[in-house]
């Protein structure tokens, strides 16, 4: 098999996460998958990042890796709001895309760049790596066989201290809780509760300076009176946990819920996944080893011709983005 070309734009942490989980051999994304070239605002933060990661070609600008044709598909993990001009520029060039949440900052631009990937047949995801756990695939196998029976109410929470970090505070960088770590809870919302849309959103929260979204919690009420209790802070440490509680029995996710490698129930059930630990260099985030799951889903897919991976759909995206709007829209951002 003839393996998938990889171009990263930028050298930020989070790629180098994503590199070293895509390399590791122990991993599911290495043997099929391979990174080519790499881009950088700056050029010698592009060469410093390609001689770490063995990479053979790099560029100061990503218009240079969008021109490359050896590339196939590219990873973007820029500062959000570069993201829309990033995307569209790739898809211009014909690269499939795998892009950091949040893939824009409106449903509006997110629409627009999945209807252009469309039209060129090109593969377009934002990058939710937490559907792609076994922990996540094993827990809406659960859920949808009635484990806990009727699921009747969700609490989840993330919040950590980052309010020191530009591209979380400034506005005018795509910054705000909802879009670096708000996206988690609503997203874990959404499969708990099937993808079924709320009937209500009753948000409150707080801002920096700059307009951007610093924490909020937010209640998504469903049919039935069934609820998401959703905690998002870029200011505050909280739990980082989850619990799914149905008319049967309750599913306890631990820190880190949105990358977790274990949960149990109440009814007995356990599970637990050991990460890929042969990576060549340390991680700047918790548990990024299972970055790898997602970029080999990624890699099949493109191989398959599709368009989009099933476990975390463009639909997924959408309905996503619609609620960090709302709930943006209720705090005042």
């Amino acid at each position: 098999m003839e393996k998938l070309k990889w171009g990263i734009v930028s050298s930020g942490k989070i790629c180098h996460d994503f590199v070293n989980a895509l390399n590791d051999p122990s991993g599911p994304a290495a043997a099929g998958n391979t990174v080519v070239a790499v881009a950088a605002r700056q050029l010698d933060r592009a060469k410093t990042f390609a001689e770490n990661h063995k990479i053979p070609k790099f560029y100061g600008s990503y218009e240079e890796l969008a021109k490359d044709g050896n590339v196939e598909v590219v990873y973007i993990g820029n500062t959000t709001g570069q993201h829309y001009d990033v995307c569209k520029m790739m898809l211009e060039a014909g690269k499939h895309i795998l892009c950091e949440k949040s893939l824009t900052t409106s449903i509006s631009l997110t629409k627009e760049l999945f209807e252009l990937a469309a039209s060129k047949k090109l593969f377009l995801m934002e990058a939710v790596w937490s559907n792609f756990f076994p922990t996540y695939k094993e827990l809406k196998k659960l859920i949808s066989a009635g484990h806990v029976g009727e699921v009747t109410r969700l609490e989840a929470s993330f919040g950590i201290r980052i309010s020191g970090v530009l591209r979380v505070t400034s506005k005018e960088l795509g910054g705000g809780a909802s879009f670096d770590l708000g996206i988690y809870v609503i997203n874990i919302a959404r499969l708990v509760f099937g993808g079924e849309q709320p009937e209500e959103v009753i948000a409150r929260g707080g801002l920096y300076p700059s307009g951007a979204d610093s924490d909020w919690d937010v209640i998504l009420v469903f049919s039935g009176g069934r609820r998401a209790v959703l905690k998002c802070s870029s200011k505050f440490e909280l739990d980082n946990t989850a619990r799914v509680s149905g008319t049967e029995g309750c599913i306890e996710i631990p820190d880190p819920f949105h990358c977790p490698t274990s949960f149990k129930s109440s009814l007995g059930h356990e599970f637990t996944i050991q990460l890929p630990n042969q990576a060549e260099h340390k991680y700047n985030f918790v548990n990024s080893e299972g970055l790898a799951y997602e970029c080999a889903a990624v890699s099949e897919a493109i191989r398959a011709g599709k368009l989009q991976c099933e476990e975390y759909t463009t639909e997924d995206c959408l309905y996503n983005t619609r609620l960090v709007e709302e709930i943006n829209k209720q705090i005042g951002v």
